[in-house]
């Protein structure tokens, strides 16, 4: 198409009239997008109390649908001098019983997000591989209403850590809860770690949640994940994700469940 257009010579001139063309306004992939076809999980829905889990009597079956879809988009950059980024990003996870008769969706998580990202440079810090910090606020919630309604606001810092393969991420928040679920720290803790390896073209992730009570009632979660290209593709992946625990979603934040599933990864 630019062989037809007379664009400008000047840089910000033509940024902007591409922008206008294509209506692009810098939202780039954030969190991982995905789509998983097939989702086993020992998580017996229909069984759980219809006074508490209205409606629930008809997600009869354990094989479902799960996708997500996560954009962001920068504000500024470098507004401080100090190479820090102020962005805002997107995330919405859907959990769909595709198999059930009626297909509904079964839990939908929102999650507005606002954030600050801080470099690290040449410092006693970088000695010790710390690459990065980031401070940032979301809420998320399920959008229902009660019995059924979950949410709660995070404030949160990251650590962010590299060395060769490896990026690891120390996150500790302090929650906020919803009166539907004020004991959701009972059951996800205070902060995750989260390890990043990649060999060759394969990607391995491993988040890791726990309340640190180890004296008793410890509760958490762990969840593995692997992606590898599809082919010679740059953006497609073969998907495989492992979860067990509590908070497999904001309405599951205080069951306990295994899951697995396997699908596509469009984001890493």
């Amino acid at each position: 198409i630019f062989q037809y257009l007379d664009m400008p010579k000047d840089v910000d001139e033509r940024e902007t009239m591409m922008s206008k063309i294509f209506s692009n306004f810098g939202l780039l992939p954030y969190e991982k997008m995905f789509l998983i076809p097939v989702a086993y999980t020992t998580e017996n829905y229909e069984k759980r109390d219809p006074i508490h889990y209205p409606g629930y009597g008809e997600f009869n079956n354990n094989i479902e649908t799960e996708f997500q879809i996560s954009l962001k988009k920068t504000l500024s950059y470098n507004l401080l001098g100090l190479n820090e980024t102020f962005a805002f990003g997107y995330t919405q996870e859907v959990w769909w019983q595709f198999y059930s008769e009626s297909a509904p969706f079964r839990e939908t998580n929102y999650r507005p997000e606002i954030w600050l990202s801080l470099p690290i440079h040449d410092s006693l810090l970088s000695d010790i591989y710390l690459k990065a910090l980031k401070f940032g606020f979301w809420h998320e919630s399920n959008g229902m209403g009660k019995p059924l309604s979950r949410e709660w606001n995070q404030f949160y810092m990251d650590s962010i850590f590299y060395n060769g393969n490896l990026i690891t991420t120390l996150r500790l928040w302090y929650p906020d809860a919803g009166e539907d679920n004020e004991d959701i720290t009972d059951y996800l803790g205070y902060g995750h770690l989260k390890l990043s390896y990649i060999i060759g073209k394969h990607q391995f992730d491993l988040t890791w949640r726990n309340n640190l009570r180890f004296g008793g009632e410890n509760r958490g979660s762990i969840e593995a994940e692997w992606s590898y290209p599809i082919g010679q593709s740059k953006s497609s992946f073969w998907y495989l994700k492992a979860f067990n625990g509590y908070g497999a979603s904001l309405v599951d934040y205080n069951h306990e469940q295994n899951r697995i599933g396997f699908g596509f990864l469009f984001s890493r």
